[in-house]
């Protein structure tokens, strides 16, 4: 046996039938390994293009909302200014229609006392306009007094009927429905900005959350894993939108300019304006009404000839001159003579800064290829040189835009979202869109911003394949972010 054996032995070594089959072996097993090895890298930057786009995709559709946002504002902006000039012209309308009708009731009033004075007597003649007057004098020379002149503000003369007349014609043409109108319509306006204002928090975050569940999702494989990770995503340090708006006040010239009126506040809204319709302070702009010297004032006398019965019928005993109480706009006051406060909302100069950056993180998990052969179990043989950081590595992507805004002497398309908006055109521009941003100026984002996601997004500072003696390599975030940009 031993020597059968011997003899078989040197046989084989001689043999070199099957050396093909061997070679045939080896060269596929290589030919497999390098097919895996481009799937497995293909699939790899394949997720990770798609990583890219959505966090892309995410970041432009939330300063898209953004835009839209503030271009509403300052259309709801120049249509405030219109409304507010209107609503203030009518309220000025409405405060002398309401001083005249109290100074027609006056005169009203005087006449019928001064006639009822006349009756005292019954033997002289009562003739309305000769016997007794309720007037002035005209110009103020202290002549006779006219009948039926009384002086307005200190320097006009105007006769009663000419007041009626006018008094009928203005009552028609300014209705107090119209006046009222226009305030709910300021007070409507403001909520509108309001509420933009408010939800633009919530509307970035569905933007986003709709464009991440859009353009990136686990594949089969990610599902068949045994530690299933979802995609997941985050909005860097996302503020109230209210951080970066604020009401324009005291200069309500800027305001004006939001519709396109120019000039001085009389030359806009009327002679009254800044003597007795005053602007106040505080929130926004409104006009209140404040008596000023002779200004929305009337006066006039009341002049009788005084006659005494005697035995020898009536004696004439003179004139009798009389001042009638001054009849004021203070005194026909009514809801109307306080005005409406609008409230247009303008950007702060922080949003062009970190507080108005839109920087969004995507994640998902880097799994081994492979995974699903395994059906989610340990990888083993050759497999098992796909696996990435035992399974717990995670791809993540940034992306970083904000609304810009377009002048209209600019060049077709030119937007601008950085450094600051100049104070006439804001939120006087209505044009605005979407544009991305470089994330490592200081002004799109704060220092914090790699290690502040690579938290919220389950990532770590380490990634494999770097060192070969430990195979991690830590990942320098702040210098990584010299990088960030598009």
């Amino acid at each position: 046996m031993t020597a059968i054996l011997k003899q078989r032995l040197c046989g084989l070594a001689r043999d070199d039938s099957g050396v093909a089959f061997a070679f045939t072996v080896t060269a596929a097993l290589i030919v497999f390994l390098f097919g895996f090895a481009v799937y497995a890298c293909g699939e790899t930057v394949r997720q990770r293009i798609e990583l890219q786009n959505a966090a892309d995709a995410a970041a432009y559709s939330a300063a898209l909302v953004q835009a839209d946002t503030i271009s509403r504002i300052a259309v709801i902006n120049r249509a405030m200014a219109w409304n507010y000039v209107m609503m203030t012209r009518r309220q000025m309308d409405h405060i002398v229609e309401m001083w005249l009708n109290k100074v027609l009731e006056q005169w009203n009033n005087s006449r019928a006392a001064t006639q009822a004075y006349q009756n005292v007597c019954a033997c002289h003649p009562r003739s309305e306009g000769a016997n007794w007057r309720v007037g002035v004098s005209p110009g103020g020379g202290g002549g006779e007094v006219v009948h039926q002149l009384i002086r307005l503000n200190g320097s006009q003369d105007v006769f009663i009927p000419v007041l009626e007349a006018g008094r009928t014609a203005g009552g028609a043409r300014n209705p107090a429905g119209i006046l009222s109108s226009l305030r709910d319509c300021i007070v409507s306006m403001n909520k509108a900005e309001e509420n933009l204002i408010s939800g633009l928090k919530k509307r970035i975050e569905n933007a986003v959350e709709f464009a991440v569940r859009a353009d990136v999702s686990l594949t089969d494989n990610d599902k068949s894993v045994k530690n299933r990770r979802d995609i997941r995503w985050h909005i860097h340090d996302l503020q109230e939108a209210r951080t970066y708006f604020e009401t324009l006040s005291r200069d309500e010239q800027r305001f004006f300019g939001f519709g396109e009126f120019t000039g001085t506040a009389q030359s806009i809204l009327g002679r009254g304006a800044d003597v007795w319709l005053q602007l106040k302070g505080g929130e926004g702009f409104q006009r209140d009404y404040e008596q000023s010297g002779n200004s929305l004032s009337a006066m006039w006398y009341t002049y009788n000839q005084i006659w005494w019965h005697s035995k020898h019928g009536c004696v004439f005993a003179g004139i009798h001159v009389l001042p009638a109480a001054p009849v004021t706009g203070a005194m026909a006051q009514d809801a109307f003579f306080t005005g409406v406060a609008a409230k247009p909302k303008i950007l702060k100069p922080n949003f062009f800064q970190p507080d108005g950056a839109l920087v969004v993180g995507v994640s998902r998990p880097l799994n081994n290829p492979f995974a699903f052969i395994f059906g989610g179990g340990e990888q083993a043989g050759i497999f098992s040189a796909f696996n990435v950081g035992g399974g717990g590595q995670t791809m993540w992507a940034v992306s970083g835009a904000r609304a810009g805004y377009h002048q209209t002497d600019w060049n077709k398309g030119e937007y601008r979202n950085r450094n600051a908006i100049p104070d006439r055109e804001n939120l006087r521009i209505t044009d605005w869109d979407a544009m991305f941003l470089p994330l490592r100026e200081n002004d799109a984002a704060r220092g914090d911003l790699l290690s502040s996601l690579a938290g919220k997004l389950g990532a770590t500072r380490q990634f494999a394949g770097r060192n070969h003696f430990s195979g991690y390599s830590n990942l320098e975030l702040n210098s990584a972010r010299r990088h960030l940009h598009h």
